[in-house]
């Protein structure tokens, strides 16, 4: 009777599970939905949205395609200068109207281009013929009025995530939606490795739903999960890394942090974890060598094998010496900054965007909780609680990561960054609430502190 009485609270329990996992899915992407931005872009997205539509140009000489509802094709027109971009204005109005009952949409005042829209597929060659000072024909989303951003690759950050979002353009549709649904995927997927990692370290049935709490508490997540930046994606990674870890499967964890560091350079600061991971568990040094130095760079130096190939092997490494010069560089001034502390209560949190209301704040309690039990750690590692050591050190060194690189001299750390914390802080804050019934533990434990501390200065 007790038996089939847990059994069913086991599927009740995996019911709402998976309904709050498909609720968080829909839930980012209604927001995803309905962000307007400028002219389309919500933030950041602009310089990741247009360097994977140039990337597909360039590198795989291939173009995303944009219909909108009404039927009618997207281009951008981007001319040799803006003398040509007068010369033509009011030719090329009259050649949309005849010839594809289309017309410009926006002018560009920053770069010489016009975004137009036609009834029917341009004919690249007559439109040539016509305008034979274009540059570029460029099918799909109109661009943000930037200079040169028909030729933005954003070199200062690792390739991977414009591969995925180039990809869901060429597959759905260069539009805003497209270049969100993989943020959307991977939170969703990072909040289904965080259900399944914290029931393995606790065996608990009920952490998974506080981790999903977690994740609809903790602002920054939902945000980062619905919009197309980085560091969603660096996320979901880290977290794999972890899960794989946990397994003991430490090649898939390292091909994790590899995959990390190939979404945004800061993915790479789980390799100390690792490395301190190795060394608590006494990994063979062989091992611990291949694993923590030689994988993660051969998987990030293969995401960049195309551009590589492109721009060669000269270009891309003044590319990417310019791209650590900039991670470890403060930026103008411009949006609002924090140190990686000042995340954790909110100081100066990053807007996003505004109605519907989208900003980079933590749920300080989730953050507070998590570091109050590492702090606990140690001492339940002695006690045989082994397992919880691997989210203590994702967390620990990802957060010391970002605070090496504020000492090396960027000042201009935003608070969308600590979104790549916010896996390890759920496990940890859940755990905690796990362990809150347990007093005496705590007490132990900080009784053992204590007399190690006083033997040491006895000594």
């Amino acid at each position: 009777m007790f038996s089939k009485i847990q059994k069913n609270i086991r599927k009740i329990v995996f019911f709402v599970t998976v309904v709050g996992i498909l609720s968080f899915a829909f839930y980012t992407y209604s927001i995803a939905n309905s962000l307007t931005g400028t002219i389309g872009y919500t933030s950041d997205e602009c310089w990741y949205v247009s360097s994977s539509r140039n990337i597909l140009r360039e590198i795989f000489h291939i173009q995303p395609s944009y219909v909108d509802d009404s039927g009618m094709h997207h281009y951008t027109i981007f001319f040799q200068s803006f003398y040509w971009q007068e010369t033509y204005e009011s030719g090329l109005e009259n050649f949309l109207e005849q010839e594809y009952d289309g017309k410009i949409i926006i002018k560009y005042n920053k770069t010489p281009a016009f975004s137009i829209i036609t009834e029917k597929v341009l004919d690249r060659e007559k439109f040539l013929e016509q305008f034979k000072y274009v540059s570029i024909i460029q099918s799909g989303y109109n661009y943000p009025d930037t200079q040169n951003i028909q030729y933005y690759m954003n070199a200062e950050h690792p390739p991977l995530v414009k591969y995925l979002i180039g990809l869901s353009m060429l597959i759905f549709g260069d539009k805003p939606i497209s270049w969100r649904l993989p943020g959307i995927l991977m939170g969703t997927l990072t909040l289904i490795i965080l259900c399944f990692t914290v029931y393995k370290i606790s065996n608990n049935i009920l952490l998974p739903i506080l981790i999903i709490i977690c994740a609809f508490a903790d602002a920054v997540f939902i945000a980062m999960s619905s919009i197309a930046m980085l560091d969603i994606y660096v996320t979901f990674f880290i977290s794999l890394s972890m899960w794989f870890a946990l397994k003991e499967k430490y090649l898939l964890s390292s091909i994790s942090i590899g995959l990390a560091a190939s979404a945004k350079l800061t993915g790479v600061f789980p390799i100390l974890a690792l490395i301190a991971l190795f060394l608590l568990f006494k990994v063979d040094l062989i091992k611990t060598v291949c694993h923590s130095f030689i994988i993660p760079p051969l998987v990030w130096l293969t995401s960049n094998i195309p551009l590589i190939f492109s721009w060669g092997f000269s270009k891309w490494y003044s590319e990417l010496e310019n791209g650590l010069k900039w991670h470890i560089t403060s930026r103008p001034e411009g949006p609002p900054t924090s140190p990686p502390w000042g995340w954790f209560y909110n100081q100066n949190p990053f807007a996003l965007h505004f109605n519907p209301d989208l900003a980079a704040r933590v749920n300080p309690v989730i953050y507070l909780m998590a570091i109050i039990f590492i702090l606990f750690i140690p001492y339940l590692y002695l006690k045989g609680y082994k397992k919880y050591s691997i989210p203590s050190l994702w967390f620990a060194f990802s957060f010391l990561g970002y605070v090496g690189v504020y000492v090396l001299g960027n000042r201009t750390l935003y608070s969308f960054y600590v979104v790549t914390l916010s896996p390890m802080a759920y496990i940890l804050a859940s755990l905690f609430i796990l362990h809150l019934g347990e007093l005496p533990i705590f007490l132990e434990a900080l009784k053992y502190y204590f007399n190690q501390v006083k033997n040491y200065f006895k000594k």
